[in-house]
Protein backbone atom coordinates (compact mmCIF):
# COMPACT_ATOMS: atom_id res chain seq x y z
CA UNK A 1 0.00 0.00 0.00
CA UNK A 2 1.33 3.51 -0.83
CA UNK A 3 1.95 5.09 2.33
CA UNK A 4 1.12 8.61 0.72
CA UNK A 5 -2.54 7.22 -0.15
CA UNK A 6 -4.87 9.33 1.60
CA UNK A 7 -6.70 7.25 4.68
CA UNK A 8 -10.29 6.39 3.49
CA UNK A 9 -12.76 6.82 6.97
CA UNK A 10 -15.82 3.87 6.89
CA UNK A 11 -19.07 5.30 7.64
CA UNK A 12 -18.79 4.53 11.26
CA UNK A 13 -15.91 6.86 11.88
CA UNK A 14 -17.14 10.04 10.13
CA UNK A 15 -15.75 12.72 12.48
CA UNK A 16 -17.42 15.42 13.60
CA UNK A 17 -17.95 18.56 12.07
CA UNK A 18 -18.97 16.30 8.39
CA UNK A 19 -21.33 17.49 6.62
CA UNK A 20 -24.07 15.18 4.99
CA UNK A 21 -26.35 17.23 3.00
CA UNK A 22 -27.82 19.90 4.93
CA UNK A 23 -26.42 18.43 8.27
CA UNK A 24 -23.55 18.75 10.50
CA UNK A 25 -22.56 15.92 12.55
CA UNK A 26 -21.68 16.67 16.37
CA UNK A 27 -21.06 13.05 17.56
CA UNK A 28 -21.29 9.61 17.02
CA UNK A 29 -24.32 7.87 18.68
CA UNK A 30 -24.78 4.47 18.05
CA UNK A 31 -24.11 1.16 14.95
CA UNK A 32 -26.22 -1.42 14.06
CA UNK A 33 -25.98 -4.02 11.43
CA UNK A 34 -26.37 -1.92 8.30
CA UNK A 35 -26.08 1.62 9.64
CA UNK A 36 -24.04 4.51 12.06
CA UNK A 37 -25.87 6.93 13.82
CA UNK A 38 -25.25 10.57 14.30
CA UNK A 39 -25.98 13.61 16.37
CA UNK A 40 -26.39 15.97 13.72
CA UNK A 41 -28.00 19.28 13.40
CA UNK A 42 -29.01 21.46 10.81
CA UNK A 43 -25.20 23.56 8.97
CA UNK A 44 -27.43 26.62 9.50
CA UNK A 45 -28.27 26.25 13.10
CA UNK A 46 -25.71 24.42 14.70
CA UNK A 47 -27.88 25.56 17.99
CA UNK A 48 -31.18 24.11 17.22
CA UNK A 49 -32.65 21.10 18.47
CA UNK A 50 -30.45 17.48 17.48
CA UNK A 51 -31.50 15.28 14.71
CA UNK A 52 -30.50 11.78 14.39
CA UNK A 53 -28.78 10.78 11.25
CA UNK A 54 -28.41 7.16 10.56
CA UNK A 55 -25.82 6.79 7.39
CA UNK A 56 -25.23 3.57 5.66
CA UNK A 57 -22.56 1.03 6.12
CA UNK A 58 -22.68 -0.35 2.37
CA UNK A 59 -22.84 1.93 -0.73
CA UNK A 60 -26.55 2.35 -1.81
CA UNK A 61 -28.24 0.61 0.28
CA UNK A 62 -31.57 -0.25 -0.47
CA UNK A 63 -32.96 -0.66 3.01
CA UNK A 64 -32.90 3.07 3.20
CA UNK A 65 -34.81 4.07 0.86
CA UNK A 66 -37.26 1.11 2.08
CA UNK A 67 -37.03 2.29 5.83
CA UNK A 68 -38.14 6.53 4.86
CA UNK A 69 -41.23 5.14 2.94
CA UNK A 70 -42.35 3.06 5.70
CA UNK A 71 -41.55 6.56 7.92
CA UNK A 72 -43.42 9.07 5.92
CA UNK A 73 -46.49 6.86 6.08
CA UNK A 74 -46.38 6.12 9.97
CA UNK A 75 -47.34 9.13 12.32
CA UNK A 76 -47.57 8.15 16.16
CA UNK A 77 -45.74 9.85 19.07
CA UNK A 78 -43.90 6.89 19.57
CA UNK A 79 -42.34 6.22 16.48
CA UNK A 80 -39.32 8.77 15.59
CA UNK A 81 -40.76 11.12 12.27
CA UNK A 82 -38.45 11.09 9.58
CA UNK A 83 -37.30 14.56 8.84
CA UNK A 84 -35.01 14.35 6.07
CA UNK A 85 -32.60 11.91 3.51
CA UNK A 86 -30.10 12.23 1.34
CA UNK A 87 -27.15 10.65 0.11
CA UNK A 88 -23.53 11.33 0.90
CA UNK A 89 -20.39 10.51 -0.66
CA UNK A 90 -17.43 9.25 1.06
CA UNK A 91 -13.45 10.01 0.20
CA UNK A 92 -13.33 7.13 -1.31
CA UNK A 93 -16.09 8.13 -4.05
CA UNK A 94 -19.29 5.73 -2.69
CA UNK A 95 -22.51 6.81 -2.62
CA UNK A 96 -24.31 6.48 0.84
CA UNK A 97 -28.05 6.81 1.66
CA UNK A 98 -28.29 8.71 5.46
CA UNK A 99 -31.94 9.25 7.18
CA UNK A 100 -32.58 12.15 9.42
CA UNK A 101 -34.75 11.33 12.13
CA UNK A 102 -35.74 13.04 15.65
CA UNK A 103 -33.67 12.83 18.30
CA UNK A 104 -34.84 10.41 20.62
CA UNK A 105 -32.92 11.10 24.31
CA UNK A 106 -33.51 8.72 26.57
CA UNK A 107 -32.15 4.57 27.69
CA UNK A 108 -32.80 1.05 26.17
CA UNK A 109 -35.81 -0.20 27.40
CA UNK A 110 -33.78 -2.62 29.70
CA UNK A 111 -31.35 -0.77 31.00
CA UNK A 112 -33.84 1.20 32.28
CA UNK A 113 -35.59 -0.94 33.68
CA UNK A 114 -31.99 -1.97 35.61
CA UNK A 115 -31.52 1.50 37.04
CA UNK A 116 -35.21 2.59 37.85
CA UNK A 117 -37.04 -0.77 38.38
CA UNK A 118 -40.80 0.41 37.17
CA UNK A 119 -43.72 -0.41 38.79
CA UNK A 120 -46.69 -2.64 36.93
CA UNK A 121 -48.43 0.78 36.09
CA UNK A 122 -45.49 1.93 34.14
CA UNK A 123 -44.54 -1.55 32.69
CA UNK A 124 -48.46 -1.34 30.99
CA UNK A 125 -48.34 2.05 30.00
CA UNK A 126 -45.04 1.09 27.80
CA UNK A 127 -46.75 -2.20 26.31
CA UNK A 128 -49.76 0.04 25.43
CA UNK A 129 -47.83 2.57 23.82
CA UNK A 130 -45.61 -0.02 21.32
CA UNK A 131 -48.54 -1.78 20.74
CA UNK A 132 -50.24 1.16 19.35
CA UNK A 133 -47.23 2.32 17.10
CA UNK A 134 -47.22 -1.67 16.08
CA UNK A 135 -51.28 -0.75 15.27
CA UNK A 136 -50.19 2.36 13.07
CA UNK A 137 -47.27 -0.36 11.60
CA UNK A 138 -50.10 -2.82 10.77
CA UNK A 139 -53.04 -0.85 9.86
CA UNK A 140 -50.77 0.50 6.55
CA UNK A 141 -50.13 -3.10 5.79
CA UNK A 142 -46.55 -2.81 7.47
CA UNK A 143 -44.57 -4.97 10.05
CA UNK A 144 -41.40 -4.00 12.14
CA UNK A 145 -39.80 -7.61 12.31
CA UNK A 146 -37.10 -6.57 14.92
CA UNK A 147 -39.14 -5.57 17.49
CA UNK A 148 -37.08 -5.98 20.96
CA UNK A 149 -35.74 -4.10 23.75
CA UNK A 150 -32.32 -2.81 22.12
CA UNK A 151 -34.86 -1.01 19.67
CA UNK A 152 -36.84 0.12 22.25
CA UNK A 153 -35.60 3.75 23.73
CA UNK A 154 -37.48 5.41 27.26
CA UNK A 155 -37.71 8.98 26.60
CA UNK A 156 -36.28 10.91 29.78
CA UNK A 157 -38.40 13.78 28.66
CA UNK A 158 -41.88 12.13 29.06
CA UNK A 159 -41.45 8.32 30.12
CA UNK A 160 -42.59 7.57 26.70
CA UNK A 161 -41.50 3.83 24.82
CA UNK A 162 -39.94 5.03 21.46
CA UNK A 163 -40.39 1.60 19.11
CA UNK A 164 -36.66 2.35 17.09
CA UNK A 165 -34.82 0.99 13.73
CA UNK A 166 -37.37 0.14 11.31
CA UNK A 167 -34.40 -1.39 8.81
CA UNK A 168 -35.74 -4.06 8.74
CA UNK A 169 -39.52 -3.35 8.43
CA UNK A 170 -42.07 -4.33 5.40
CA UNK A 171 -44.72 -3.15 3.88
CA UNK A 172 -47.32 -3.63 0.51
CA UNK A 173 -45.14 -2.96 -2.65
CA UNK A 174 -41.64 -2.61 -0.82
CA UNK A 175 -38.71 -4.50 -2.60
CA UNK A 176 -37.85 -7.66 -1.48
CA UNK A 177 -34.97 -7.91 0.10
CA UNK A 178 -34.44 -10.72 2.12
CA UNK A 179 -33.19 -14.03 0.36
CA UNK A 180 -35.12 -17.43 0.21
CA UNK A 181 -34.78 -18.86 3.76
CA UNK A 182 -33.59 -15.54 5.37
CA UNK A 183 -35.02 -14.48 8.23
CA UNK A 184 -33.93 -10.82 9.37
CA UNK A 185 -34.51 -10.21 13.04
CA UNK A 186 -33.27 -11.24 16.25
CA UNK A 187 -33.50 -14.82 16.52
CA UNK A 188 -34.08 -14.77 20.63
CA UNK A 189 -37.82 -12.47 19.56
CA UNK A 190 -38.48 -15.23 16.66
CA UNK A 191 -41.97 -16.41 16.71
CA UNK A 192 -42.77 -20.04 16.97
CA UNK A 193 -44.33 -19.82 12.96
CA UNK A 194 -41.19 -18.87 11.74
CA UNK A 195 -39.16 -21.94 13.28
CA UNK A 196 -41.79 -24.16 12.18
CA UNK A 197 -41.16 -22.83 8.46
CA UNK A 198 -37.51 -23.04 8.83
CA UNK A 199 -37.50 -26.35 9.27
CA UNK A 200 -40.41 -27.52 7.69
CA UNK A 201 -38.83 -26.46 4.29
CA UNK A 202 -35.31 -26.73 5.49
CA UNK A 203 -32.98 -27.27 2.21
CA UNK A 204 -35.74 -25.96 -0.12
CA UNK A 205 -33.75 -22.96 -1.87
CA UNK A 206 -37.00 -21.50 -2.99
CA UNK A 207 -39.72 -21.57 0.50
CA UNK A 208 -40.19 -17.76 1.38
CA UNK A 209 -41.70 -16.92 4.83
CA UNK A 210 -44.58 -14.50 4.99
CA UNK A 211 -43.75 -12.54 7.92
CA UNK A 212 -47.03 -11.02 9.57
CA UNK A 213 -48.20 -8.97 12.78
CA UNK A 214 -48.49 -11.96 14.37
CA UNK A 215 -44.66 -11.83 14.50
CA UNK A 216 -44.28 -8.92 15.47
CA UNK A 217 -46.91 -9.32 18.59
CA UNK A 218 -44.73 -12.40 19.53
CA UNK A 219 -41.51 -10.21 19.65
CA UNK A 220 -43.47 -7.74 21.75
CA UNK A 221 -44.57 -10.58 24.32
CA UNK A 222 -40.90 -11.65 24.36
CA UNK A 223 -39.94 -7.77 25.06
CA UNK A 224 -42.40 -8.15 28.16
CA UNK A 225 -41.67 -11.62 29.24
CA UNK A 226 -37.49 -10.36 29.55
CA UNK A 227 -38.71 -7.02 31.08
CA UNK A 228 -40.84 -8.12 33.68
CA UNK A 229 -38.89 -11.32 34.87
CA UNK A 230 -35.55 -10.58 33.05
CA UNK A 231 -35.53 -14.27 31.44
CA UNK A 232 -36.65 -15.12 27.92
CA UNK A 233 -39.13 -17.54 26.84
CA UNK A 234 -38.11 -20.80 24.92
CA UNK A 235 -39.36 -22.80 22.71
CA UNK A 236 -40.06 -26.64 23.40
CA UNK A 237 -38.79 -29.20 21.22
CA UNK A 238 -40.11 -29.65 17.99
CA UNK A 239 -42.36 -32.58 16.85
CA UNK A 240 -43.31 -34.22 13.67
CA UNK A 241 -46.49 -35.80 12.77
CA UNK A 242 -47.01 -39.16 10.83
CA UNK A 243 -47.69 -37.13 7.65
CA UNK A 244 -44.27 -35.46 8.58
CA UNK A 245 -45.61 -32.29 9.11
CA UNK A 246 -43.73 -30.17 12.10
CA UNK A 247 -45.30 -28.92 15.13
CA UNK A 248 -44.50 -27.09 18.41
CA UNK A 249 -45.99 -28.31 21.63
CA UNK A 250 -45.31 -24.84 23.82
CA UNK A 251 -43.04 -22.09 24.97
CA UNK A 252 -41.13 -22.68 27.76
CA UNK A 253 -41.91 -19.96 30.33
CA UNK A 254 -39.84 -18.45 32.87
CA UNK A 255 -40.84 -20.32 36.19
CA UNK A 256 -41.56 -16.66 37.62
CA UNK A 257 -44.15 -16.66 35.10
CA UNK A 258 -45.84 -19.04 36.95
CA UNK A 259 -46.07 -16.75 40.44
CA UNK A 260 -47.89 -13.64 40.44
CA UNK A 261 -45.59 -12.42 43.20
CA UNK A 262 -43.48 -11.34 40.23
CA UNK A 263 -45.61 -10.29 37.57
CA UNK A 264 -49.02 -8.64 37.98
CA UNK A 265 -51.65 -11.06 36.98
CA UNK A 266 -53.23 -8.94 34.06
CA UNK A 267 -49.68 -8.24 32.49
CA UNK A 268 -49.01 -11.57 32.84
CA UNK A 269 -52.58 -13.27 31.09
CA UNK A 270 -51.71 -10.78 28.28
CA UNK A 271 -47.97 -11.57 27.99
CA UNK A 272 -48.89 -15.68 27.75
CA UNK A 273 -51.39 -15.02 24.99
CA UNK A 274 -48.40 -12.73 23.29
CA UNK A 275 -46.49 -15.94 23.44
CA UNK A 276 -49.60 -18.59 22.04
CA UNK A 277 -47.93 -20.83 18.97
CA UNK A 278 -51.23 -20.12 17.24
CA UNK A 279 -50.98 -16.72 15.94
CA UNK A 280 -54.41 -16.08 15.78
CA UNK A 281 -54.38 -16.20 19.85
CA UNK A 282 -52.57 -12.90 19.73
CA UNK A 283 -55.32 -10.71 18.92
CA UNK A 284 -54.16 -7.69 17.12
CA UNK A 285 -51.91 -4.44 18.11
CA UNK A 286 -54.67 -2.29 18.01
CA UNK A 287 -56.78 -4.60 20.43
CA UNK A 288 -54.08 -5.14 22.93
CA UNK A 289 -53.30 -1.31 23.06
CA UNK A 290 -57.11 -1.11 24.00
CA UNK A 291 -56.49 -3.79 27.07
CA UNK A 292 -53.57 -1.86 28.04
CA UNK A 293 -55.32 1.44 28.83
CA UNK A 294 -55.64 2.31 32.15
CA UNK A 295 -58.81 1.42 33.56
CA UNK A 296 -60.60 4.70 35.40
CA UNK A 297 -60.99 4.12 39.06
CA UNK A 298 -64.92 3.36 40.01
CA UNK A 299 -66.23 5.46 42.22
CA UNK A 300 -68.12 5.20 45.55
CA UNK A 301 -71.73 5.53 44.15
CA UNK A 302 -71.37 2.92 41.48
CA UNK A 303 -69.72 0.52 43.10
CA UNK A 304 -71.59 -3.14 42.75
CA UNK A 305 -73.64 -3.56 45.94
CA UNK A 306 -72.29 -7.37 45.43
CA UNK A 307 -70.82 -8.44 48.93
CA UNK A 308 -68.25 -10.04 46.69
CA UNK A 309 -65.91 -6.92 45.38
CA UNK A 310 -65.02 -7.50 41.76
CA UNK A 311 -61.23 -8.26 40.76
CA UNK A 312 -59.50 -5.01 40.04
CA UNK A 313 -56.09 -4.35 37.86
CA UNK A 314 -52.82 -3.95 39.36
CA UNK A 315 -52.41 -4.69 42.69
CA UNK A 316 -55.46 -3.18 44.37
CA UNK A 317 -57.01 -6.83 44.05
CA UNK A 318 -54.58 -8.20 47.01
CA UNK A 319 -55.10 -7.72 50.53
CA UNK A 320 -52.76 -4.52 51.98
CA UNK A 321 -50.24 -7.46 53.51
CA UNK A 322 -50.06 -9.63 50.77
CA UNK A 323 -49.86 -6.67 48.48
CA UNK A 324 -46.53 -4.76 50.14
CA UNK A 325 -45.12 -8.23 50.03
CA UNK A 326 -45.74 -9.03 46.56
CA UNK A 327 -44.63 -5.23 45.38
CA UNK A 328 -41.14 -6.03 47.64
CA UNK A 329 -40.69 -9.44 45.99
CA UNK A 330 -41.68 -8.37 42.43
CA UNK A 331 -39.31 -4.43 42.42
CA UNK A 332 -36.20 -6.81 43.72
CA UNK A 333 -36.54 -8.81 40.70
CA UNK A 334 -37.14 -6.15 38.70
CA UNK A 335 -33.33 -5.27 39.17
CA UNK A 336 -31.79 -7.45 36.00
CA UNK A 337 -27.99 -9.10 36.52
CA UNK A 338 -26.90 -9.79 33.15
CA UNK A 339 -25.16 -8.24 30.21
CA UNK A 340 -26.88 -5.83 28.40
CA UNK A 341 -27.33 -5.75 24.87
CA UNK A 342 -26.15 -2.73 22.37
CA UNK A 343 -28.44 -0.26 20.87
CA UNK A 344 -28.12 0.27 16.97
CA UNK A 345 -30.06 3.81 17.35
CA UNK A 346 -29.19 6.95 19.08
CA UNK A 347 -28.89 7.27 22.54
CA UNK A 348 -27.71 9.33 25.07
CA UNK A 349 -25.07 7.16 26.60
CA UNK A 350 -23.36 4.32 25.53
CA UNK A 351 -24.57 1.10 26.99
CA UNK A 352 -21.72 -1.60 28.21
CA UNK A 353 -22.07 -5.20 27.10
CA UNK A 354 -22.72 -8.39 25.26
CA UNK A 355 -26.47 -8.65 24.25
CA UNK A 356 -28.61 -11.94 23.48
CA UNK A 357 -30.89 -9.82 21.53
CA UNK A 358 -27.80 -9.16 19.30
CA UNK A 359 -26.50 -12.68 19.31
CA UNK A 360 -27.85 -15.95 17.14
CA UNK A 361 -29.30 -18.74 18.56
CA UNK A 362 -30.36 -22.44 17.54
CA UNK A 363 -34.14 -23.13 17.91
CA UNK A 364 -33.61 -23.46 21.01
CA UNK A 365 -36.21 -25.92 23.46
CA UNK A 366 -40.87 -24.79 21.03
CA UNK A 367 -45.34 -23.14 21.79
CA UNK A 368 -49.64 -22.56 23.80
CA UNK A 369 -47.80 -22.49 26.73
CA UNK A 370 -45.65 -25.60 28.00
CA UNK A 371 -43.40 -25.18 31.27
CA UNK A 372 -40.67 -27.16 31.73
CA UNK A 373 -40.58 -28.43 34.91
CA UNK A 374 -43.98 -30.03 36.98
CA UNK A 375 -45.99 -27.49 38.94
CA UNK A 376 -46.10 -28.36 42.70
CA UNK A 377 -48.91 -30.13 43.56
CA UNK A 378 -50.09 -27.70 46.50
CA UNK A 379 -49.85 -24.95 43.82
CA UNK A 380 -52.48 -25.77 41.35
CA UNK A 381 -54.32 -28.86 42.48
CA UNK A 382 -55.50 -28.82 46.24
CA UNK A 383 -58.64 -27.83 47.04
CA UNK A 384 -59.42 -25.70 50.34
CA UNK A 385 -60.18 -28.48 52.37
CA UNK A 386 -57.06 -30.54 51.25
CA UNK A 387 -55.08 -31.38 54.06
CA UNK A 388 -51.24 -31.86 52.07
CA UNK A 389 -49.21 -29.60 53.26
CA UNK A 390 -47.41 -26.80 51.18
CA UNK A 391 -44.38 -27.60 49.56
CA UNK A 392 -41.39 -25.04 49.90
CA UNK A 393 -40.54 -23.45 46.22
CA UNK A 394 -36.98 -23.52 45.34
CA UNK A 395 -35.23 -19.93 46.63
CA UNK A 396 -37.63 -19.93 49.42
CA UNK A 397 -36.55 -18.54 52.81
CA UNK A 398 -36.36 -21.55 55.17
CA UNK A 399 -36.99 -21.25 59.30
CA UNK A 400 -33.73 -20.52 61.63
CA UNK A 401 -32.52 -23.74 63.93
CA UNK A 402 -35.54 -22.88 66.28
CA UNK A 403 -38.40 -22.87 63.81
CA UNK A 404 -38.49 -19.04 63.12
CA UNK A 405 -38.93 -16.83 59.77
CA UNK A 406 -36.86 -13.39 59.91
CA UNK A 407 -39.91 -10.93 58.99
CA UNK A 408 -42.90 -10.34 61.28
CA UNK A 409 -46.13 -11.72 59.89
CA UNK A 410 -44.36 -14.97 58.51
CA UNK A 411 -44.90 -17.96 58.90
CA UNK A 412 -43.13 -21.07 59.35
CA UNK A 413 -44.45 -24.13 57.76
CA UNK A 414 -42.91 -27.23 56.45
CA UNK A 415 -39.67 -25.87 56.20
CA UNK A 416 -40.17 -23.23 54.26
CA UNK A 417 -41.38 -19.32 55.54
CA UNK A 418 -44.75 -18.36 54.44
CA UNK A 419 -46.76 -15.43 54.01
CA UNK A 420 -50.65 -15.97 55.41
CA UNK A 421 -53.37 -14.80 53.50
CA UNK A 422 -57.01 -14.89 53.37
CA UNK A 423 -57.65 -14.82 49.67
CA UNK A 424 -59.43 -17.67 47.80
CA UNK A 425 -58.22 -20.89 45.92
CA UNK A 426 -58.30 -18.81 42.62
CA UNK A 427 -56.28 -15.63 44.05
CA UNK A 428 -54.19 -18.25 45.95
CA UNK A 429 -53.33 -19.41 42.62
CA UNK A 430 -52.55 -16.65 41.16
CA UNK A 431 -50.47 -15.10 43.73
CA UNK A 432 -48.19 -18.10 43.10
CA UNK A 433 -49.42 -19.85 46.70
CA UNK A 434 -50.91 -23.27 48.11
CA UNK A 435 -53.89 -23.61 49.82
CA UNK A 436 -53.71 -25.52 53.08
CA UNK A 437 -56.87 -26.24 55.24
CA UNK A 438 -58.66 -23.50 53.74
CA UNK A 439 -55.63 -20.75 54.00
CA UNK A 440 -53.73 -19.29 51.07
CA UNK A 441 -50.03 -19.42 51.86
CA UNK A 442 -47.67 -18.04 49.78
CA UNK A 443 -44.02 -18.35 49.47
CA UNK A 444 -41.25 -15.83 50.76
CA UNK A 445 -38.52 -15.11 47.71
CA UNK A 446 -36.78 -12.05 48.69
CA UNK A 447 -35.94 -10.15 45.99
CA UNK A 448 -32.21 -10.69 44.37
CA UNK A 449 -33.02 -14.36 44.84
CA UNK A 450 -34.16 -16.60 41.89
CA UNK A 451 -35.47 -19.53 41.12
CA UNK A 452 -33.43 -22.02 39.25
CA UNK A 453 -33.49 -20.92 35.40
CA UNK A 454 -35.16 -23.22 33.07
CA UNK A 455 -32.83 -23.54 30.60
CA UNK A 456 -29.07 -23.64 30.30
CA UNK A 457 -28.18 -19.58 29.84
CA UNK A 458 -27.03 -18.59 26.45
CA UNK A 459 -23.13 -18.32 26.44
CA UNK A 460 -22.32 -15.27 24.38
CA UNK A 461 -25.19 -15.75 21.52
Amino acid sequence: MDSSSPLVLPPTLVPPGTVLGTWRVQAWAGAGAFGAVFRAVPCHDEHASPVALKLALRPEDPRFAREARLLSRCHHPSIPRLVDQGSWRSPAGTLHPFLVMQWVEGEPLYEHARLHPPAPERVRRWLAQLAQALATLHAQGAIHRDLKGANVLVRRSDDRAMLMDFGTGLYPGAEALTPAMGFPGTPLYRSPQSWLFEIQFHGDTSALYRPSAADDLYSLGVTACRLLTGEYPELAEPFRDEHGTWHLKGVRLPRSLRNSLVVEPSLRSLMLRLLSVAPEQRGTAAQLAQELEPVPPVSPSRKSSSTRAPRRHGWLWVPAAVAGLALTVWMGRSVFHEPLEQPSVARAAPVKGDSPDAGTAGLGDAATIATPDKVPSGAMDQGMGEDALPEPEPGQVRPDQKGRCPRKGLVALNGGCWAETSVEREGCTELGGQMFKGTCYVPFIPPGRKHPPTSVPLKNP
